[in-house]
């Protein structure tokens, strides 16, 4: 390669990415190559409620009859939830019959029933989870059991690439290049991560053809950003 550096810009709307370079970059075996990320940003678009999580039945008549209700994947506070049931579960003096009501210094949230309506969370693809709360029917306001999981646990943006070597994720070897806290900014903000100073880790190989990054949350699981555009930069460096 003619020069000691190279700079790669990547964007891609998923967070599986894998780019085929037009040709192959050989370097100089004779040299130590190290890879770093200067930029990383993406809208705060994350998606914690998905196909997986997105259900919950209501009743409004002392649970004579249920409606399944399926929120639509995307980006939820508990507030966002309230709206949406705000349309299914109705209203009466300006209240509505079902909503979620937050206990911050608890970190619980609460189920708010009036008018004999009733919640079942028995369902496939419930949402108790992410609300702290038991697979069953609950028949009256109810205080969660336990504390509200609504980020999903995904409280943590690593970005592994495929070229280099070393990285962890507690005890797990991972070829982890940058990790950043998840909620750095709101939801519907824009994530911008331009290091100061770079952290470089060595390559693994004098080839570049293909470059492959992952998006993951501490799960391993890919992030979902809802179609948002990524934009990442490596910058490759030859080590004096």
């Amino acid at each position: 390669m003619p020069n000691k550096e190279q700079l790669f810009l990547i964007t891609s709307n998923k967070s599986d990415i894998k780019l085929s370079l037009d040709y192959e970059y050989e370097l100089d075996r004779n040299e130590e190559y190290e890879l770093g990320l200067k930029y990383f940003s993406v809208y705060n678009s994350i998606r914690n409620i998905n196909e997986n999580n997105n259900q919950m039945k209501i009743s409004t008549d002392n649970g004579a009859t249920f409606k399944t209700i399926s929120l639509l994947p995307g980006s939820y506070e508990y507030v966002d939830i309230n709206e949406y049931l705000s349309e299914y579960g109705g209203s009466a003096n300006g209240k509505n019959n079902i909503e979620f009501e937050g206990n911050l210094n608890l970190n619980k949230i609460k189920l708010i029933l009036r008018n004999k309506s009733q919640v079942d969370f028995n369902v496939a693809n419930s949402l108790n989870t992410l609300l702290g709360f038991d697979k069953q029917i609950y028949t009256q306001s109810t205080l969660a059991p336990y504390k509200a999981n609504i980020e999903n646990d995904i409280d943590v943006i690593n970005i592994h690439c495929n070229l280099i070597n070393g990285g962890f994720f507690n005890k797990h070897k991972r070829q982890i290049i940058y990790s950043i806290p998840t909620f750095t900014v709101p939801i519907g903000y824009r994530i911008i991560e331009k290091q100061f100073q770079t952290t470089y880790l060595p390559l693994n190989s004098f080839m570049i053809k293909n470059i492959n990054l992952e998006i993951k949350d501490g799960k391993n699981r890919f992030i979902d950003f809802g179609n948002e555009e990524i934009v990442i930069q490596l910058h490759l460096n030859q080590k004096n």
